[in-house]
């Protein structure tokens, strides 16, 4: 399935009108099902749908490791991926249980206490340490990363590093499906994350870095600004949350003694 497609659009420029075609980046409907129970509607880019799916899964914690999952099919033409898991009693509840609504949530200290404290997660245990100069240097492979970002500026990068070299990068429409698809990459990979790093080339939202602290990762690094929310979280799960970061400058929001300067 293609990740670009073309339309016909009308360009109006200096009070000149032309018509113009467009490039615009492939948004693709993913439903889930777990054990014949549908559970989700996932908006995404068509490429790395299982790694999605399996993902997804991981972080909403229906699932742990990929000997999990019993059966597993793909089909991209309706847009489905069903998912049977070896335990049984693994049910939608679960994840329904788990959800939280993010609406009319003032900024007011005593309701950011009250709701991250409940959230089930435990705080990051790290000791990496990643020197502040890799910092835009892995921002800046994860930007000229992505040819369909280039092409139309409708996509999301989220690189995996080690304090080295990046790992691997997924793209997508939304920010939390890229990390999604990289948690499920390293799911099939058995890939260790607790010494790892996530580079995003979007804002920070709560969702992203909750994400990031049930996999355990120490350090998130995004080229936008973080929400209070999520510089919150990261303050009360000892993760390293560094955002701004554009050329030569970044804004480290919380925990920086991970950040070698």
């Amino acid at each position: 399935m293609d990740r670009i497609l073309g339309y016909e659009v009308i360009r109006i420029e200096e009070d000149i009108k032309s018509h113009f075609n467009e490039l615009l980046v492939c948004e693709y409907p993913l439903t889930i099902f777990l054990n014949k129970r549908k559970i989700a509607t996932l908006l995404c880019s068509p490429e790395n749908l299982k790694e999605l799916a399996l993902g997804f899964l991981r972080t909403q914690q229906l699932i742990e490791k990929v000997e999990d999952i019993k059966y597993f099919k793909l089909d991209e033409v309706e847009g489905v991926a069903e998912v049977e898991t070896v335990n049984r009693d693994i049910s939608a509840r679960k994840f329904y249980s788990k959800m939280v609504c993010l609406e009319n949530i003032e900024d007011c200290s005593d309701i950011y206490s009250s709701f991250l404290d409940s959230l089930e997660c435990e705080p990051v245990e790290s000791n990496i340490v990643l020197p502040f100069e890799k910092v835009y240097e892995f921002m800046e492979k994860n930007l000229n990363y992505s040819e369909v970002y280039r092409k139309t500026r409708g996509v999301h990068s989220v690189a995996l590093c080690d304090t080295e070299n990046i790992i691997a990068i997924c793209e997508d429409v939304a920010r939390h499906n890229a990390l999604d698809k990289i948690i499920g990459q390293s799911i099939m990979k058995n890939t260790f994350l607790k010494d790892k790093i996530i580079i995003i080339s979007g804002r920070l939202s709560l969702e992203i870095v909750l994400k990031a602290a049930k996999m355990q990762i120490p350090i998130v690094i995004a080229k936008s600004s973080p929400t209070s929310l999520s510089v919150e979280l990261a303050k009360k799960l000892n993760i390293t949350l560094v955002g701004f970061v554009r050329g030569k400058k970044m804004i480290i929001y919380a925990n920086g003694h991970r950040i070698k300067y």
